[in-house]
């Protein structure tokens, strides 16, 4: 894995991290469906935008590999958010960042892909920092309820993960567009299927905003980084996402992380060293 994959990835990481924060304090602010639907099509300009800068001939299977990646993306986030309602975050987040990982592992492998023992090691340090992080014992307990949000959300966002890295490096930023354009589809069935509104507060628009530009740009690096990485380290970089939203939560929020939250942050700056060098 060279050093430019590793930039990308870390810019994904912050990017998307600090734009799930924005996501994550307007859904507490109003209808969470609605900021997942609208911070998506708030940020299509960004990646069509970005699309144009970077030169990019995509064929008719990177299109189709967007979408799909796209109604990932929009599953994964509508039912992510719909089950911090319902259940403790602690339940769902990381019920959904363990089974994105899990599921580009089980495709990487049946492909063949083999990671290196040094790197095989990274990632399973990285998944139990996943677990660590994911403890937390206030808020609602509705166990069942965020594990069945959780288990899904991840579907959808594992499914986002394989289907970018199978796009080709010809391919620019035009499958994010398709993903950005493909993914509020997603969140509208799922309004439909709960029974609801895809209405957002005037005092939300901004945050739901923030949340939008911030994780298009974020998504245009993993994408990037996606076509020449290993679909493993993909899927675990993926599930790390939500620890940089717990550090900045600590930080502006005032958030309180309990000892084994701490030990999972320390977990994690182990386990991307570890990738790294291998």
């Amino acid at each position: 894995m060279g050093s430019t994959e590793i930039g990308l990835l870390a810019i994904a990481t912050v990017l998307i991290g600090t734009g799930d924060l924005f996501g994550g304090i307007a859904s507490r602010r109003g209808n969470p469906l609605a900021v997942a639907g609208w911070s998506q099509v708030v940020g299509i300009p960004i990646v069509v935008a970005l699309a144009l800068v970077v030169v990019g001939d995509p064929l008719p299977r990177d299109l189709t590999l967007g979408a799909v990646a796209g109604l990932g993306s929009g599953l994964g986030v509508s039912i992510m958010y719909r089950g911090f309602v319902y259940s403790a975050v602690g339940i769902v987040a990381p019920t959904a960042s363990t089974v994105a990982t899990v599921i580009p592992m089980i495709v990487a492998l049946a492909l063949g892909e083999r990671p290196s023992t040094v790197v095989t090691a990274g990632l399973l340090l990285a998944v139990i920092a996943i677990v660590l992080i994911g403890r937390v014992r206030d808020g609602p307990t509705n166990v069942v309820s965020g594990v069945v949000h959780g288990i899904v959300a991840g579907v959808g966002f594992g499914s986002m993960v394989v289907a970018y890295s199978m796009t080709s490096t010809e391919s620019g930023m035009w499958s994010v567009v398709v993903g950005r354009v493909s993914g509020p589809v997603a969140v509208l069935v799922v309004v439909l299927v709960v029974g609801s509104g895809i209405r957002i507060k005037r005092s939300n628009l901004s945050m739901t905003a923030l949340a939008g530009v911030l994780t298009s740009a974020g998504l245009a690096a993993f994408v990037v980084a996606s076509q020449t990485s290993d679909l493993i380290i993909l899927g675990v970089a993926l599930a790390m996402i939500p620890t940089f939203t717990v550090i900045l939560a600590v930080i502006f929020l005032k958030e309180h992380l309990a000892g084994t939250q701490w030990l999972g942050i320390a977990t994690a700056a182990v386990a991307i060293a570890i990738i790294s060098v291998g």
